[in-house]
């Protein structure tokens, strides 16, 4: 799953605790009752010749008085780009007209991002101002990490795309105990867990530091997940290697590709639980992994979690 298609399906998933995380004014105005996710849009520029699909579209009622129909429209986007603000008023333009109901529209920004919360479209002609079109956004990375990460699992999840200013290790920590410990069904742990694994990784004394405190007996549901993540992580190198076998399109190649990346599976699978149990590990202990054939690296898996230390797996440092 890509990033767009994993904050995508997050959304959807946690809708309304994102709107009233983020949104809390235009949440309260909101019957999620009512809600259901509308099929996706498709845009196509012609002159371009390019084709655009819109993120989330959801269409829900209004609570306060008499109840009126509304759009919300969430587009994520990795960083700003040139000619976005453009593209969202041509998005808005095409579900509006559609649609004929008002639009809500928020833009996410997973990197950087504009100070401001709304932001504009404008179109003049002949020194004449003819068009503004505003639109609302989110820059995660200028948000506090350490006021999001206790107010919801999502938040939590998000903290790990926001600026940290305290001990990184003990927020991780954090992170991830506040959405394993959730109420939330497995699919979204899982989803919620991969970003804060894909977007704050540790390192050097930050790592040890980590590795330290996850180690606790209280951690147990942190530490579990963790070497789940590394299970996933072996067998997504299973399938990546049946793809690449799948694109080579002859048996020698299909076998080859296998072989690959259940190999590098393997190894990703073993460095990850070893940091797991014993800290960040040494350039010595990661290029004897990365040196391993097949059949040592399935010994070491199946010692790793009864072994004390690293000696005993015959991989000091």
């Amino acid at each position: 799953m890509g990033y767009d298609q994993l904050f995508k399906t997050i959304l959807e998933g946690l809708f309304r605790d994102f709107l009233e995380l983020f949104f809390p004014e235009a949440a309260a105005r909101l019957d999620f009752q009512t809600l259901r996710f509308v099929d996706k849009e498709v845009f196509a520029n012609v002159p371009e010749g390019t084709v655009r699909e819109a993120d989330v579209i959801a269409k829900l009622q209004t609570r306060e008085g008499k109840p009126e129909l509304v759009l919300v429209h969430i587009e994520v986007q990795t960083e700003p780009e040139s000619d976005f603000p453009r593209r969202m008023f041509e998005y808005y333009s095409v579900l509006r007209l559609h649609y004929g109901i008002p639009v809500f529209p928020v833009v996410v920004y997973l990197r950087h991002g504009p100070s401001s919360r709304v932001a504009e479209y404008r179109e003049s002609l002949f020194e004449q101002e003819l068009l503004l079109f505003r639109y609302h956004t989110l820059a995660l990375a200028r948000l506090p990490a350490e006021e999001y990460v206790e107010t919801s699992p999502l938040g939590a999840a998000l903290a790990a795309l926001m600026a940290a200013s305290r001990n990184r290790a003990r927020l991780r920590l954090s992170m991830l105990e506040r959405v394993v410990g959730s109420e939330l069904d497995e699919v979204l742990k899982y989803l919620l867990v991969n970003v804060i694994e894909t977007f704050f990784e540790l390192s050097g004394e930050d790592a040890e530091e980590y590795r330290r405190l996850v180690s606790g007996k209280e951690y147990r549901a942190v530490q579990e997940v963790e070497l789940t993540w590394a299970d996933r992580l072996m067998e997504k190198g299973r399938e990546e290697g049946r793809e690449k076998g799948r694109e080579e399109g002859r048996e020698e190649g299909r076998e080859e590709g296998r072989e690959v990346g259940v190999l590098e599976g393997k190894r990703e699978a073993l460095r990850r639980q070893l940091a797991v149990k014993f800290g960040e590990l040494s350039h010595e202990t990661k290029a004897r992994v990365e040196a391993m054939s097949s059949t040592d690296l399935d010994r070491v898996l199946d010692r790793v979690v009864t072994a004390t230390t690293l000696d005993e797996l015959e991989l000091g440092d």
